[in-house]
Protein backbone atom coordinates (compact mmCIF):
# COMPACT_ATOMS: atom_id res chain seq x y z
CA UNK A 1 0.00 0.00 0.00
CA UNK A 2 0.95 3.51 -0.87
CA UNK A 3 1.52 6.02 2.11
CA UNK A 4 -0.31 9.58 1.58
CA UNK A 5 2.69 11.45 1.07
CA UNK A 6 3.92 9.00 -1.86
CA UNK A 7 0.29 9.56 -3.65
CA UNK A 8 0.54 13.56 -3.28
CA UNK A 9 3.66 13.52 -4.93
CA UNK A 10 3.21 11.51 -7.28
CA UNK A 11 0.18 13.39 -8.85
CA UNK A 12 2.43 16.45 -7.94
CA UNK A 13 5.20 14.43 -10.02
CA UNK A 14 2.75 13.72 -12.92
CA UNK A 15 1.46 17.60 -13.55
CA UNK A 16 4.53 18.80 -13.25
CA UNK A 17 6.44 16.71 -15.58
CA UNK A 18 3.54 16.65 -18.23
CA UNK A 19 1.47 19.84 -17.95
CA UNK A 20 4.44 21.93 -17.09
CA UNK A 21 2.91 23.49 -14.04
CA UNK A 22 5.01 25.35 -11.44
CA UNK A 23 5.26 23.40 -7.75
CA UNK A 24 4.36 26.00 -6.54
CA UNK A 25 0.85 26.26 -7.51
CA UNK A 26 0.00 22.60 -6.89
CA UNK A 27 -1.77 23.04 -3.65
CA UNK A 28 -4.87 20.81 -2.40
CA UNK A 29 -7.29 23.43 -3.20
CA UNK A 30 -5.75 24.46 -6.74
CA UNK A 31 -8.45 24.05 -9.38
CA UNK A 32 -7.55 22.45 -12.63
CA UNK A 33 -9.57 24.71 -14.61
CA UNK A 34 -9.49 27.84 -13.46
CA UNK A 35 -6.16 27.75 -11.63
CA UNK A 36 -3.95 25.40 -12.95
CA UNK A 37 -5.63 26.26 -16.16
CA UNK A 38 -5.91 22.45 -17.50
CA UNK A 39 -8.97 21.51 -20.20
CA UNK A 40 -10.93 18.51 -21.03
CA UNK A 41 -7.94 16.88 -23.34
CA UNK A 42 -5.33 17.99 -20.29
CA UNK A 43 -7.97 16.41 -17.84
CA UNK A 44 -8.18 13.36 -20.28
CA UNK A 45 -5.03 12.58 -20.70
CA UNK A 46 -4.11 13.72 -17.16
CA UNK A 47 -6.45 10.93 -16.08
CA UNK A 48 -4.58 8.25 -18.26
CA UNK A 49 -1.53 9.03 -16.82
CA UNK A 50 -2.79 8.26 -13.09
CA UNK A 51 -4.13 4.88 -14.39
CA UNK A 52 -0.74 3.66 -15.40
CA UNK A 53 1.27 5.45 -13.30
CA UNK A 54 -0.44 4.08 -10.36
CA UNK A 55 -2.33 1.18 -11.52
CA UNK A 56 -6.12 2.30 -10.58
CA UNK A 57 -9.07 2.58 -12.36
CA UNK A 58 -10.73 5.90 -12.57
CA UNK A 59 -14.19 5.96 -13.81
CA UNK A 60 -15.31 8.84 -16.06
CA UNK A 61 -18.22 9.73 -14.17
CA UNK A 62 -15.83 9.93 -10.89
CA UNK A 63 -12.99 11.75 -12.40
CA UNK A 64 -15.53 14.67 -14.19
CA UNK A 65 -16.40 15.20 -10.75
CA UNK A 66 -12.49 15.79 -9.05
CA UNK A 67 -12.00 19.35 -9.53
CA UNK A 68 -8.70 19.86 -7.57
CA UNK A 69 -5.69 18.88 -6.70
CA UNK A 70 -6.30 17.63 -2.93
CA UNK A 71 -9.18 15.64 -4.75
CA UNK A 72 -7.73 14.06 -7.35
CA UNK A 73 -4.65 12.74 -4.49
CA UNK A 74 -6.96 11.95 -2.26
CA UNK A 75 -9.30 9.53 -4.88
CA UNK A 76 -5.85 8.12 -5.87
CA UNK A 77 -5.25 7.27 -2.15
CA UNK A 78 -8.45 5.81 -1.57
CA UNK A 79 -8.36 3.85 -4.80
CA UNK A 80 -4.51 2.21 -4.11
CA UNK A 81 -5.57 1.57 -0.62
CA UNK A 82 -8.54 -0.72 -1.85
CA UNK A 83 -8.38 -4.87 -1.71
CA UNK A 84 -7.90 -6.03 -4.56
Amino acid sequence: MQQVNDVVQGVHQLLIEQFEIEADQLTPDAKLRDDLDLDSLDAADLLIALEKKFGVRIAEEEARQMKTVGEISAYVQRAVSRPL
